[in-house]
């Protein structure tokens, strides 16, 4: 399957939105909260719960991602979030009993999933600190990887546009949750 020319621009765009977003907050915050741009007909939309402490608080903004891509037409989403990572070693196999944020091998990185509505990818921005924990950079990292993602925050879009009804159904269900959308550029200073 070849994909679409512009929905890999699209993606790719959204894409360098997501690790402009996420340099700016390591540069200013030292963190980045857990964020999803939804790239629409309108711009971009970003959404970030004030907190995430419990897993039953990770499944409730996954779900919201999901609200929001099909309240907007989202073309595209990304979901950005700060984790640790442990990756294999060329030639060895992946301790997959361990969870990474046990392991001594583990490394700080930003995951940002990307998400169309027919493909999926990951790109992985390592964390780079100083001795004093203090951001410094990315380090070097690849392109988004678009093979398949799985996880509490993939497969947040869905598989076809939605049709008018489904977007309203999404638009009142975060409407009742206390969500709206408000234009007002992007300044993360506010976020």
């Amino acid at each position: 399957m070849n994909p679409d020319p512009a929905a890999t621009a699209r993606l790719e765009a959204l894409a360098y939105q997501a690790q402009d977003y996420a340099l700016h907050m390591m540069r200013t915050t030292g963190s980045v909260p857990p964020t999803v741009i939804a790239d629409t007909k309108d711009g971009f939309i970003f959404c970030m719960p004030s907190g995430m402490p419990d897993e039953a608080a990770k499944d409730q903004f996954a779900e919201v991602a999901r609200l929001l891509a099909v309240a907007h037409a989202a073309r595209a989403i990304v979901m950005v979030v700060e984790a640790w990572v442990r990756l294999a070693k060329p030639g060895g196999h992946l301790d997959t009993q361990t969870p990474p944020s046990q392991s001594p091998d583990r490394q700080e990185m930003v995951a940002l999933i990307l998400e169309d509505h027919s493909r999926s990818g990951t790109c992985l921005l390592p964390i780079m600190r100083d001795p004093f924990e203090k951001f410094v950079e990315f380090g070097d990292h690849t392109a988004p990887n678009f093979t398949s993602t799985t996880g509490r925050f993939s497969g947040l879009m869905p598989k076809r546009p939605p049709s008018d009804q489904e977007a309203t159904a999404a638009k009142a269900t975060l409407h009742s949750m206390g969500m709206l959308v408000v234009n007002r550029g992007f300044d993360p200073s506010m976020n």
